[in-house]
């Protein structure tokens, strides 16, 4: 089964000011997926993610292998840490309309290849997948930042 959702995007940090003040507002999403193995069994973590998400906005956590496309619905946002758990989405059969990239940061292990874009080799191998399917993410942190095709910057 195929579902078409409204929004995903990649941010390392999930919920935080830019995706509860700039991109809920943009997207208008009826439900918040977070999808992420180490969030799903942290529920503390859940809990604090929580406290900023507005009322109206349906908040679920999965592991990457529990999400499946019966949850979607064509307003959902689906928020993940890595493009490991975009391509565990989009091998569920979850299509996104707008598929985003946000901040990737700065690790001992990883390469700066844009301002707040930074990638190991298992990202760079997981974005190939993904724009190997034929999807073609945009880097954009915030909805006031200008889109860039995520394969002219890797």
């Amino acid at each position: 089964m195929t579902k078409v959702a409204a929004f995903l995007r990649i941010d390392d940090r999930l919920i935080h000011g830019q995706v509860i003040v700039g991109w809920i507002p943009e997207v208008r999403p009826d439900r918040l997926l977070v999808v992420n193995d180490k969030i799903s069994a942290d529920f503390m973590r859940q809990e604090l993610m929580a406290l900023s998400v507005p009322p109206e906005v349906e908040l679920q956590f999965f592991a990457t292998a529990d999400i499946n496309a019966e949850v979607v619905s064509e307003d959902s946002f689906i928020l993940v840490a890595s493009p490991r758990d975009a391509w565990e989405c989009l091998q569920k059969g979850i299509t996104p309309r707008r598929f985003n990239v946000g901040g990737m940061h700065s690790r001992d292990d990883k390469q700066e290849i844009f301002e707040a874009l930074h990638v190991d080799d298992n990202d760079r191998k997981y974005f190939e997948l993904i724009l190997n399917s034929g999807i073609n993410p945009v880097f954009q942190p915030t909805p006031q930042n200008e889109p860039m095709p995520l394969g002219d910057i890797l």
